[in-house]
């Protein structure tokens, strides 16, 4: 997925800098995508997994809502993913605030070389939102693969 100009953070590392995303989307740390996140990374060499994270910001005064769900795939080749969890947001979509939370997934040390996240866009700002109608963001930040 492509992230947003204004929301670039320091470009195509940075969702793997080892930076953090505070809790303020301002601070420049963040990406900012307005349709679902697809992404891939390549490890290398093959490794043993034990968990895979992804980092998310939820402040819906800005319209930035928690992905409705994070999923996960690895793969050896490539080419092939094989699907290794889902984690559904089970947070307030109403708090208001600015909030932190990484989407972890625990594995029993599985061999990839390959990690494919997918997190799925919450939509439209409900009806009650100032916003109602317009598409949310998903602002994330640094993905742990250990």
């Amino acid at each position: 997925s492509k992230y947003a100009n204004q929301y670039a953070a320091a470009g195509d590392k940075t969702l793997i800098d080892y930076l953090r995303g505070g809790e303020n989307y301002r601070t420049g740390n963040w990406q900012g995508y307005r349709e679902d996140l697809d992404v891939i990374i390549d490890l290398g060499k093959t490794e043993s997994i034990r968990t895979i994270s992804l980092g998310c910001l939820q402040d819906i005064k800005s319209w930035i809502f928690y992905p409705k769900s994070v999923k996960y795939y690895t793969s050896i080749d490539g080419s092939k993913f094989d699907y290794a969890g889902e984690i559904i947001t089970s947070f307030s979509d109403s708090t208001e605030g600015s909030f932190t939370n990484d989407y972890i997934l625990n594995l029993k040390n599985k061999e990839a070389r390959f990690i494919q996240i997918k997190a799925e866009n919450y939509g439209v700002c409900p009806e009650w939102h100032l916003g109602a109608g317009g598409v949310t963001w998903i602002f994330v930040d640094e993905i742990k693969i250990n």
